[in-house]
């Protein structure tokens, strides 16, 4: 895709921007169930898509200077009205502003696009559950009982699951966190291949990465990135892309090898190192991102509420899409109210 940012410039001055894509084959599939996905299996559209958020950030918000943040909607208006006219140039069909943390009360979105709720996210408020020990710094090796400090706030029947798998952890699983520059080619190839695996598996397709998405992410984002790699004799078996802010780590993407996943319970072994790692930084958030949502509730995440707006160019298509799309994703209440938000998903051929 062709990314471009759109900037607000005050008396010589950047004052607000965001970063926008545009995907050329952008589908509705995993979005549609029923018998509307029935039709789209028979009748397959793609359609050129201008996505307003950045691609590498799970969730996403406007960049608007403090100074200005009173001005924050009308900022946020006015660069996608900007966007918006720029992309129709493109002949662009669809406008998507997604995953924003918070919901936008400016006029221009209200009286242009259809606000609508989708799949929530996750996050870890590693404030609420642990007091940092004070033996822990920065280069602990293991967060000295930070982590444990940390489980003993969960639900006794989650903690007691959780520590029965580290305890059956196999012995030749070694999972570790690694600045993704210190990975070699041939480690990012074997990373993409399990990418691969993960997004084939997934009924809900997110956009399709480059092969070079991992390599050029170690190159251009420094020591903000991290690779969370589990594996076996140096043979990577599973990895979690991590970047890494002034407060929080933001789990952004994820592969596993199938063959071996659920023999060595990759995902939930991943899911705690992850943790751990947030706590030895100091950090005070983990985003891990959405999907799969029971393993995430049980160490103690929280579901984020998620606010996706969206625009068809043609006015008639607008409507009908608009309202199609919203009664489908009427799951988002019973999302957020549920405790196994799981089975919601399934119920409504979402898989998790």
């Amino acid at each position: 895709f062709n990314g471009y940012y759109a900037i607000a410039i005050y008396r010589d001055e950047v004052i607000a921007w965001t970063y926008f894509f545009i995907d050329k084959k952008f589908s509705f599939q995993g979005i549609l169930f029923g018998i509307y996905e029935r039709l789209y299996r028979m009748f397959p559209i793609k359609l050129n898509t201008a996505f307003i958020s950045a691609p590498i950030a799970e969730y996403n918000i406007f960049r608007v200077k403090n100074e200005y943040l009173e001005y924050e909607d009308f900022l946020v208006g006015e660069l996608i009205e900007a966007v918006v006219g720029f992309v129709k140039q493109k002949k662009v069909s669809m406008i998507i502003v997604r995953d924003q943390i918070k919901q936008y009360t400016s006029k221009y979105i209200k009286n242009n696009f259809t606000h609508f709720h989708f799949m929530p996210g996750t996050i870890i408020n590693l404030q609420c559950n642990h007091e940092c020990d004070s033996r822990c710094n920065i280069t602990c090796e293991h967060g000295c009982d930070c982590f444990n400090t940390y489980l003993s706030g969960l639900k006794k029947k989650w903690r007691g699951n959780i520590r029965n798998k580290i305890n059956r952890q196999n012995k030749d699983l070694v999972v570790e966190v690694i600045p993704a520059s210190q990975l070699s080619e041939k480690q990012n190839e074997r990373c993409y291949s399990l990418y691969l695996q993960t997004i084939e598996k997934q009924h809900l397709k997110h956009e399709y990465l480059s092969e070079t998405y991992f390599s050029a992410c170690a190159q251009n984002l420094d020591d903000r990135c991290k690779m969370l790699i589990a594996h076996i004799n140096e043979n990577i078996i599973g990895f979690a892309q991590l970047l890494e802010n002034s407060d929080s780590v933001i789990n952004v993407r994820m592969g596993m090898d199938y063959s071996c996943a659920k023999e060595f319970q990759l995902y939930y072994h991943l899911l705690y190192e992850n943790i751990r790692y947030s706590l030895r930084k100091k950090k005070k958030y983990l985003y891990t991102s959405q999907t799969c949502y029971r393993p995430k509730l049980e160490v103690g995440a929280q579901l984020l509420p998620l606010h996706t707006y969206i625009r068809l160019c043609n006015p008639i298509l607008n409507k009908i899409i608009g309202k199609i799309i919203i009664k489908n994703c009427s799951c988002y209440s019973e999302l957020i109210e549920s405790d196994n938000p799981t089975k919601v998903l399934e119920q409504y051929k979402l898989s998790s």
